[in-house]
């Protein structure tokens, strides 16, 4: 399988010079969470909302992107890709042939891939046995601080029996409302734009630590009131099966329980496409 099997092609850009605002317009009207760089065609950085919360006081995009991004051609096989998204804090990367942007790859592009393979081999040395819970009448800001502080995309809500009824992600914990609240009071307070709330496709790109503002904003009523249904899987289901529940679910991590209801750990998309490695 190559690079150009799995890349998407229609890819959202921006030019050289450029600035924040157009590159937050970009996100909201295409629903990214990132786009790559360009000056005279050719891939010169790349910038993600992530950036954008981490640099509140810069405006211009050369100033604000991760310049020179690792690139991959469409003919690289994806062994190569999926080492580089696995051995690096990247989540994409720009295809390029000939110096020009042909495309771009995702870990979710790489997770649908999976989920249509119909590989049967077991999850369980994908998993990472470390997974903070949450008991279902925790306040959510309470909720909130704790995945902040340990850094979780993720909790698995756990009853009075400790058994897992629900989940509680980004998403949940960090609103879109919340999101605009905190870009508008750091970067847009002179601004008189009404622009509509962001999509979840680029909320979920952000990492827990930036919101440190925005959390202490939830609501103290308890976590029950505002979990998903559980979604989980269990060390002996297969890879396709788990790629599978990802994309239905549109989640990065999934609780793996064992046979009693226990949660055991969570695998994460990035651990789960070095199958593609381990196969070969």
């Amino acid at each position: 399988m190559k690079a150009k099997d799995v890349m998407t092609t229609e890819v959202i850009y921006i030019d050289l010079p450029n600035t924040r605002d157009n590159v937050v317009e970009l996100f909201k009207k295409h629903g990214v969470s990132a786009v790559p760089v360009l000056k005279n065609r050719k891939v010169v950085g790349i910038v993600t909302r992530k950036d954008i919360l981490r640099k509140i006081d810069e405006d211009q995009v050369a100033f604000l992107m991760t310049p020179n991004p690792i690139t991959v051609s469409p003919e690289d096989d994806i062994e190569r890709v999926v080492k580089i998204l696995t051995e690096t804090d990247f989540r994409r990367l720009p295809v390029v042939e000939g110096g020009e942007l042909k495309g771009i790859i995702t870990v979710r592009d790489i997770i649908e891939k999976i989920s249509e393979m119909e590989i049967d081999k077991p999850i369980r040395e994908y998993i990472d046995n470390i997974s903070v819970c949450i008991w279902q009448d925790t306040p959510l800001n309470v909720a909130g601080e704790i995945m902040r502080l340990a850094n979780a995309e993720l909790c698995p809500i756990l009853d009075d029996d400790a058994k897992v009824v629900g989940i509680i992600d980004e998403k949940i914990v960090l609103t879109e409302t919340l999101i605009e609240e905190f870009l508008e009071s750091t970067t847009y307070a002179s601004s008189s734009d009404t622009d509509d709330s962001w999509t979840w496709d680029g909320i979920r790109d952000y990492s827990i630590k930036y919101f440190e503002v925005s959390v202490i904003k939830l609501p103290k009523e308890p976590v029950k009131k505002f979990m998903k249904s559980p979604v989980f899987v269990y060390p002996t289901t297969s890879v396709s099966k788990t790629a599978k529940a990802m994309v239905e679910n549109d989640l990065d991590y999934l609780p793996v329980i064992d046979a009693n209801g226990r949660v055991s750990g969570l695998i994460s998309d990035k651990k789960l496409i070095r199958v593609l490695v381990d196969e070969v």
